[in-house]
């Protein structure tokens, strides 16, 4: 949750090398075109925005601002078929793809996750809570109030409907069920444990 300004510019700084643009000159580089054009870039960059002020500017002269903010940040989310609410993602979310992404208020979206198009992640009242270096792939559905260990890959189309506390695995399947393991050396699915 962002509370300050370093809490702000360190999420961005992580989101931004979580999407691949992260080198220190990006106008040097070919990944500019990333920075100026991604529109999961725009959408995340004004999802920390609104987290920030919201969070840290809350005061009545602000109000005006923080309203604005949230129109731009709706108008965005509709545009993109992405629902994201405030506070629910910690740093180095990476959106690989837009469109059809829904995600529960009630969820918790550990560091550095990777979330592929047409994920769901919901229910009533409570919703899962994902851990640090998860791959959410396309189309994969969570729902239940589980629980969802650390460096977790959740294949394409799984349902995942009852909690995998244990690191290190993979998921696939309706329902989902544990697939194969990932040691410290392996790759899985492309995706290397940082």
């Amino acid at each position: 949750m962002i509370t300050n300004k370093q809490d702000y510019m360190r999420y961005l700084e992580e989101d931004r090398r979580a999407l691949g643009a992260y080198t220190k000159y990006p106008i040097l580089q070919n990944n500019i075109m990333i920075l100026l054009t991604d529109p999961c870039w725009k959408f995340q960059k004004l999802l920390r925005k609104l987290e920030y002020w919201t969070n840290c500017k809350c005061s009545a002269i602000w109000r005006p601002y923080i309203y604005y903010l949230r129109w731009r940040f709706q108008k965005n989310s509709l545009l993109l078929g992405v629902t994201i609410p405030l506070n629910v993602c910690e740093e180095g979310l990476c959106i690989a793809h837009y469109g059809s992404i829904v995600i529960s208020r009630h969820a918790k979206i550990g560091k550095r996750c990777i979330i592929q198009s047409g994920v769901n992640i919901g229910g009533n009242g409570s919703a899962a809570t994902i851990g640090d270096d998860c791959y959410l792939g396309p189309g994969c559905k969570i729902y239940n109030p589980i629980t969802i260990g650390n460096n977790v890959k959740i294949g394409a189309n799984a349902v995942v409907n009852k909690s995998f506390p244990e690191d290190n695995i993979v998921l696939a399947g309706i329902p989902a069920k544990i697939v194969n393991r990932i040691d410290e050396d392996y790759k899985v699915l492309g995706i290397t444990k940082r």
